[in-house]
């Protein structure tokens, strides 16, 4: 009698131990597609700021692609402080961070006016403001 409840109770605590995980797998999956979407963000005016605040979340994890990425959207939409860690990124991933960040040169002019706090302009050969004899502009990213 006794041996027939001891095992009613060792799996019922394997029951709700298997439970305990599935929820736990099952909020870590909401918890990630919470992040990549940013659904948990309040209000237009926080969406910058929060998916900067995801991004070095992701950073301060080193979760180096998910962080690049992050980064790489908030600077294409004209967030400074993640053109800098983004422009790092991309120039000392290999040193830094073991891997590489594809950018291309046009983004990361893009960028070095957000850094600059300039907006952002598409131009091309057609419409560069530079004369056809003059040498093309030398930015260090962070110089002032």
């Amino acid at each position: 009698m006794q041996h027939a409840m001891t095992m009613t109770m060792s799996t019922t605590a394997r029951w709700i131990d298997t439970g305990a995980q599935v929820l736990i797998g099952a909020t870590a999956i909401v918890a990630a597609c919470i992040a990549l979407t940013g659904a948990g963000l309040r209000g237009n005016g926080d969406v910058p700021q929060g998916r900067f605040r995801m991004a070095m979340e992701a950073y301060e994890a080193q979760q180096w692609p998910q962080a690049y990425a992050q980064l790489s959207a908030a600077a294409d939409a004209g967030d400074p402080a993640a053109a800098r860690v983004a422009t790092m990124m991309a120039r000392q991933g290999p040193l830094l961070f073991g891997q590489h960040f594809d950018v291309s040169p046009e983004r990361l002019q893009r960028w070095d006016r957000a850094m600059r706090g300039q907006a952002a302009s598409v131009t091309s050969r057609e419409t560069d403001a530079r004369r056809g004899d003059s040498p093309p502009a030398v930015l260090v990213a962070g110089a002032r």
